[in-house]
């Protein structure tokens, strides 16, 4: 662990032993339940069939190609989460309950490390010019997990996404969501945009499944980003932050 590393994970020690939520439940989800993970803030969190890896990202703010070490059953098994604070607390706060919850009743322990990872970078095409929209971000948040509250991203029939107050660094998160592979934000693109994204008319295939191979989905997506968008995908190698997981148990009883 680098010294910078060594030195956020003493302070996150810190900070979490006087982090907790006052009441927490935890409690397998019945069959029919449906998944739902509102935004963490005010000291409290209601979430319904979610699995540790989804409490994971939401505590550290990560995704799921930053987490290494985790046994099958962190994603087959869903879990109801009901916790809440008696004192106020904003969003950093929340997360940090999130984190003491996570050790107290699942008995995580982890570390992080810097590792250099092949990644696909996303970047303005050649010209400098994106096709983009720049919108008002008071009170829109721009970092990549999760999507801001001002934010939206709505999918209509034929593959036609519709972005409303989106970051960069949100729409990496989005096309890493589709592709399965880490993306990230190498636009140099500031503040939240409204834009259209027409996957359909480009012939990109929703699955690998499709009658489309891989290589004419990344093909169709590549035309539609520079062609409709400005921008551009290139596979490069990044150092990404990881947190690795060196234990984790099923969660004690309420």
């Amino acid at each position: 662990m680098t010294g910078r590393l060594a030195w956020l994970a003493i302070v996150a020690a810190a900070l979490l032993r006087g982090q907790s939520f006052d009441v927490a439940s935890v409690k397998p989800s019945p069959a029919d339940s449906e998944f739902s993970f509102p935004s963490l803030t005010g000291g409290k969190m209601s979430a319904h069939s979610v699995d540790v890896r989804d409490l994971i990202r939401a505590a550290y703010r990560i995704l799921d190609f930053q987490i290494a070490g985790a046994p099958g059953w962190l994603d087959s098994e869903k879990y109801d989460v009901d916790a809440k604070s008696e004192q106020p607390a904003d969003e950093t706060q929340t997360r940090l309950m999130l984190q003491s919850l996570l050790a107290d009743r699942f008995q995580l322990k982890v570390r992080r490390e810097s590792k250099e990872l092949p990644v696909m970078a996303l970047m303005v095409a050649k010209g400098g010019k994106a096709k983009l929209t720049p919108v008002d971000a008071v009170g829109c948040d721009l970092d990549p997990w999760p999507l801001s509250i001002c934010g939206s991203l709505t999918v209509l029939p034929g593959l036609v996404f519709t972005a409303r107050k989106v970051s960069m660094p949100q729409f990496a998160t989005m096309l890493g969501a589709w592709l399965l592979e880490a993306v990230t934000d190498q636009t140099g693109l500031r503040g939240v945009f409204d834009f259209k994204l027409d996957l359909g008319a480009a012939g990109f295939a929703p699955t690998s499944g499709s009658a489309l191979n891989e290589v004419d989905r990344m093909n169709a997506l590549m035309a539609a980003l520079q062609g409709q968008l400005g921008l551009k995908l290139e596979r490069t190698r990044s150092t990404v932050e990881m947190v690795i997981i060196e234990h984790v148990e099923r969660p004690s009883e309420n």
